[in-house]
C-alpha cells in the first residue's frame, strides 16, 4: 500500500481545487450548501494553522479561491453575432462547438462540416451556463462559412481519413472498433460493441485512456529513447482529442521522466494531484466529466492498493498476478461512480480484463502504427489484415465469455452510497475508531429518506424513461417503445409501469403534461418545459434542458426547482 509520512502539499491543493469547483456549482444549485462547504473548509484550515502553527494552511485557503476566479472568468462571457466556432460534435439539428475555448450548444443547420473543423458563424448567442457540462449557452446559427483547416483540424481530418481507409479493408464496424480503441475516433462505434464491452467490464479499453497513453509511450521509449518519446507523445495526446485521462497520464509520465534529471524522488500521489490541478485550471468543468473522475479514481486505486494486492497474490504466476492486482486496484474507488453513471455493474470485469486487454493492447499498437504507413499500400494492407484478425479474436473471446459469465446486474444510487459509507466505516474502524461502525446508520437514514422521498423527485433517463418519487410511491413512465422494462424496475425499485399517459399528478404539488417529445412541469404556479429532444424548440416556458444528458434529476424543494444533469 502506498504510504508517505511527509505531507503532500500538492494533494492538499488538489483537494482544495475540487471542493472549490463543487462549491461554485452549488452556488447555482443550493447556496446554503455551498456556504456550508466553504465555511467548513476555511474553519478547518484556520484551526489547523493555529494548532500546527504553520502558515501553509492559511496559504491553502488562498488556493481555494483560484478555481472560483477561474470558473467566473470561464462562464461570465458574451459572444458577438459573428464568431469563429470549432465543431466538437454534430447532432440531427445543430451540435456542440467551442468559441474562445468555451463550449456552446449550436442550433441550426451545420451541413456536413467535419468534427474538428472551424466555421465562421453568424448568429445569436443566448447565455445559459451549465456548469456540470461546461457549456456557457446556445448559439443560434443563421449562416456559416467553413474555414481552412488548422493543425487541430488537420489531425481530426487525418483520423477520419484513416477510418475510411481501414473501413475499405475490413468493413465499417471493425474499422470503428479499431479507431476507437487505437486513437479515440468513436464516431461510428457500434452500440452493440459498446454494450458487449460494458458487460465484460472493459468499456474503458475501447476509448482512449491512460492505459493507451502509457502503452504508446512505452513503445516509443523503446524505439526512440525517453526524451524523444516524451516529445512525440504530445502529438498522440492531440491526435486522440486530448481527453482528460490521456492528458492526466501524459503529465504523470512527464513528471516521472523529469524527476531523476531534477534529482527528485517520484511521488505518484503528488504527480496525480498536479495533473488534476493543471486540468482544472485548463478546463474548469473537467472535474464534473466522467472520464476525469474515473481516470483519477482508478489511478488512485492502483497507486494505493496495487503493490499490496501483488503481495497477497504471490502464489499466482507473474502475468496473472499483475493483471489481477491492477484490475482489482483500479476498481476500488471507481465502483460507486460506475453504478451512479451506468446504473449497472459487471461482475465479470476481472476475467474480461485478463482475457481481452492483451488483444486490445495489440490493437492499440497496430492501430497507431498503421497511421505511419497510410501512404504505403503494401504495409497498410498487411496491418489491416492483422487488425482484421485481431477484431475477429475479440469477437470470438467476447462471445465465449458472454456464454458463461453472468450478465451485468442493474443497481441504483442506493448501492453506490452504501459502498461509499462501508468503505469509510472500514477505513476508520481499521484505524482504531471502533465507533465508526455506527457510521453505517447514515446509510439507513439515507435509505429511508430515499425510499419515502418526502419531496417530489423526477428522474429522467435518456433511453426514454421518467420516474416520479414522492411520499413512499414511485412510478415509472415510458416515453418510448422497446425499453428494457426489467432494467428500470430494478434501478427504481418499482413495479408501477405507465406506458400511456398525458398527465402525471404530483399529489397536489403540481402536474406534468406530455407535450410531443417533451414534458411540461407545472409547479408552484409556474410552468417549465423539460426539453428532451434535440430538435429546434420555440417556447415561452422556462427551459429545463435534459436533451444532452444521459441522466437528469429534478427535485422540487419548497419553491425551488433544483436540476442535476
Amino acid at each position: 500500500m502506498y504510504n508517505k509520512n511527509k505531507e503532500n502539499i500538492l494533494l492538499h491543493i488538489f483537494v482544495a481545487f475540487i471542493l472549490s469547483s463543487i462549491s461554485y456549482l452549488l452556488i447555482y444549485k443550493n447556496k446554503w450548501l455551498a456556504i456550508i462547504i466553504v465555511s467548513c473548509f476555511f474553519v478547518y484550515y484556520i484551526f489547523m494553522s493555529i494548532t500546527e502553527k504553520r502558515v501553509f494552511y492559511i496559504l491553502l485557503s488562498l488556493f481555494f479561491i483560484i478555481p472560483i476566479i477561474n470558473n467566473s472568468i470561464y462562464y461570465n462571457i458574451e459572444f458577438e453575432n459573428r464568431e469563429v466556432v470549432r465543431i466538437l460534435k454534430t447532432y440531427g439539428y445543430g451540435g456542440l462547438g467551442e468559441i474562445e475555448g468555451r463550449k456552446v450548444y449550436l442550433s441550426g443547420d451545420i451541413g456536413n462540416v467535419s468534427i474538428g473543423s472551424k466555421i465562421e458563424a453568424v448568429g445569436e448567442f443566448i447565455y445559459d451556463a451549465n456548469i456540470e457540462k461546461g457549456t456557457v449557452g446556445d448559439y443560434n446559427l443563421k449562416s456559416i462559412e467553413i474555414m481552412p483547416l488548422d493543425l487541430k483540424g488537420r489531425l481530426f481530418k487525418v483520423r477520419e481519413d484513416i477510418f475510411n481507409k481501414i473501413k475499405e479493408k475490413i468493413g465499417g464496424r471493425r474499422a470503428a472498433l479499431v479507431t476507437s480503441i487505437a486513437f479515440g475516433y468513436d464516431e461510428f462505434l457500434d452500440k452493440e460493441d459498446e454494450d458487449v464491452m460494458k458487460n465484460l467490464g472493459v468499456l474503458h479499453a475501447i476509448s482512449v485512456s491512460g492505459l493507451h497513453m502509457a502503452l504508446v509511450y512505452s513503445l516509443l521509449k523503446k524505439l526512440l529513447g525517453e526524451k524523444t518519446a516524451i516529445l512525440v507523445s504530445i502529438f498522440y495526446v492531440l491526435f486522440t482529442g486530448a481527453a482528460a485521462s490521456t492528458v492526466r497520464s501524459y503529465i504523470m509520465l512527464l513528471i516521472l521522466s523529469l524527476a531523476p534529471r531534477l534529482k527528485r524522488n517520484y511521488n505518484p500521489i503528488a504527480s496525480l494531484s498536479l495533473a488534476g490541478i493543471i486540468l482544472i485550471i485548463y478546463k474548469p468543468y473537467s472535474i464534473f466529466e466522467i472520464g476525469f473522475q474515473l481516470s483519477f479514481l482508478a489511478t488512485l486505486g492502483i497507486i494505493i492498493f496495487n503493490k499490496d494486492l501483488n503481495k497477497k497474490l504471490y502464489k499466482l504466476p507473474k502475468v496473472l498476478r499483475e493483471g489481477t492486482a491492477i484490475s482489482l486496484a483500479a476498481q476500488v474507488f471507481t465502483i460507486p461512480f460506475m453504478i451512479l453513471y451506468f446504473r449497472e455493474f459487471s461482475i465479470g470485469f476481472l476475467l474480461g480484463n485478463l482475457i481481452l486487454i492483451p488483444l486490445i493492447n495489440l490493437i492499440v499498437i497496430l492501430g497507431n502504427v498503421i497511421v505511419l504507413f497510410y501512404n504505403l499500400p503494401i504495409v497498410f494492407n498487411y496491418l489491416s489484415f492483422l487488425l482484421y484478425y485481431s477484431t475477429l479474436g475479440i469477437d470470438y473471446l467476447s462471445d465465449k465469455l458472454l456464454v458463461f459469465l453472468p450478465k451485468s446486474f442493474y443497481l441504483n444510487d442506493l448501492m453506490a452510497v452504501a459502498y461509499i459509507i462501508l468503505m469509510i466505516s472500514a477505513y476508520f474502524y481499521n484505524k482504531g475508531y471502533k465507533r465508526a461502525i455506527y457510521f453505517n446508520l447514515i446509510f439507513l437514514v439515507y435509505l429511508v429518506v430515499n425510499i419515502y422521498s418526502p419531496i417530489p423527485k423526477i428522474e429522467y433517463y435518456k433511453e426514454g424513461v421518467v420516474t416520479i418519487s414522492y411520499k413512499g410511491e414511485k412510478e415509472i413512465f415510458l416515453l418510448k417503445k422497446g425499453i428494457n422494462i426489467e432494467k428500470y424496475k430494478k434501478i427504481s425499485l418499482s413495479n408501477n409501469i405507465n406506458k400511456d399517459f398525458n398527465v402525471i399528478n404530483l399529489k397536489g404539488r403540481g402536474k406534468i403534461y406530455r407535450d410531443k417529445n417533451n414534458l411540461i412541469l407545472n409547479y408552484n404556479n409556474k410552468e417549465y418545459l423539460i426539453n428532451l429532444s434535440k430538435g429546434k424548440i420555440a417556447s415561452n416556458y422556462d427551459i429545463i434542458d435534459c436533451k444532452y444528458s444521459s441522466y437528469s434529476k429534478i427535485i422540487l424543494f419548497n419553491n425551488d426547482v433544483l436540476v442535476f444533469n
